[in-house]
């Protein structure tokens, strides 16, 4: 997945927290090279990210140890990531788009309200288990398509 420049400050926040959920949900902190890579931004930007996130309360960071998300940065990124696989799967089950349904999920779920997005559960359902069936190697829900895994 790329970071693309010029998001708002808020998309920056949320495209960190979504991945250092992603990164941490197995219980080992987030560490700078691996969200650098995945947001494809330089280390020491993640840092700096880090470091302001850290005040805003949204996770604790120690150098060289990584990052884990306080409570409200894990609902935080929770949210995100449940109106991303909400929209994956409208983009996939609803209109059936097959190509490039990921990245366009990426792009919306930031801009889609709450309200929107309880609506929008009136079209598709979402897995019980979701955001944690999120495969962050695939990007996309492991349910989505199951049988191509």
């Amino acid at each position: 997945m790329s970071y693309h420049h010029g998001e708002t400050d808020s998309e920056s926040t949320e495209m960190y927290l979504k991945e250092i959920y992603l990164l941490s949900r197995e219980g080992d902190p987030a560490k700078t090279g691996e969200i650098a890579t995945r947001l494809d931004v330089s280390p020491p930007s993640v840092t700096q990210m880090l470091s302001r996130l850290q005040d805003e309360g949204l996770l604790e960071y120690e150098k060289r140890k990584g990052a884990h998300l306080t409570d409200e940065g894990t609902d935080r990124a929770r949210r995100l990531l449940e109106k991303h696989c909400l929209i994956e799967r409208f983009l996939v089950e609803g209109l059936g788009v097959e190509d490039g349904y990921h990245d366009e999920a990426c792009r919306l779920e930031h801009a889609l309200s709450d309200d929107v997005a309880q609506r929008l559960t009136r079209y598709v359902d979402l897995e019980p288990e979701c955001p944690d069936c999120y495969d962050a190697e695939k990007q996309r829900c492991s349910k989505l398509f199951p049988r191509d895994d």
